[in-house]
């Protein structure tokens, strides 16, 4: 069972979650979701683990604006003419055509949707989504492939890329040797999805985000926090 509580420290708030275990330590997890687990030995007082969890404050929240980078912020969408799409870091404005024919393309600044019921917006998003998963599908794949060749032989194992709608993550790497990557990457510029991929590929050499794992990003992006930060601004924006 995980108990809730709650800090302050200076002007934040932290909230966790608390675990009790049959370990010997008390350990602090912050987890992609910006979420933090505090697992402890059964017997630990409230008062020492909350006591703890202030201590490594300045920790938490440094680990919260780093997770921070991987959260999609979309709004919600109408699928109605006039509507914003955005496509790798460009603007792009939905327009929605009734025709016999059923179709999406991009011209100019549009995304052309010709349907023959334009007041069927569920329609309509589902083509639109369509669109983007096949354009996502081509150039992550593209940018894996790209980031794989560079970091060479250091991939002993290469991982496989998957795709995976996730509303909390750009991209995630797991130990069974897969990296997945979010269609909605899509939308960013370009030079941040290549960030997002090598960071995840890096993971596959050092499954942590330790110095090793960092002096190997820099290595194959150094302008990785250039990049780091356009996300960033484009999550948020």
């Amino acid at each position: 069972m995980t108990q809730n509580h709650e800090i302050k420290f200076g002007g934040w708030r932290i909230g966790f979650g608390l675990r009790r275990s049959n370990r010997r330590t008390l350990a602090i997890t912050v987890r992609p979701d910006l979420s933090v687990l505090v697992t402890a030995p059964r017997k630990t007082a409230v008062e020492i683990v909350l006591a703890k969890v202030r201590k490594r404050a300045v920790w938490i929240r440094r680990q919260q604006r780093f997770f921070s980078e991987f959260l999609p912020q979309t709004p919600p969408r109408r699928y109605l003419s006039g509507e914003t799409h955005r496509y790798l870091g460009r603007q792009y404005r939905l327009k929605v055509v009734e025709v016999d024919a059923t179709e999406v393309k991009m011209r100019g600044r549009f995304i052309w949707v010709h349907t023959p019921r334009k007041a069927d917006t569920a329609r309509v998003r589902r083509l639109v989504q369509s669109w983007y998963l096949t354009h996502a599908k081509e150039r992550l794949a593209r940018s894996f492939a790209e980031s794989t060749a560079r970091l060479g032989a250091r991939l002993a194992n290469p991982p496989r890329m998957q795709l995976r709608r996730m509303p909390k993550r750009w991209g995630s790497w797991t130990r069974r040797g897969g990296v997945w990557l979010n269609p909605e990457l899509v939308t960013a510029p370009a030079s941040c999805i290549d960030y997002v991929v090598t960071h995840e590929l890096c993971h596959a050499v050092h499954g942590h985000h330790g110095k090793k794992f960092y002096d190997l990003l820099r290595r194959m992006m150094p302008d990785w926090e250039m990049r780091k930060a356009r996300l960033e601004r484009v999550a948020n924006g």
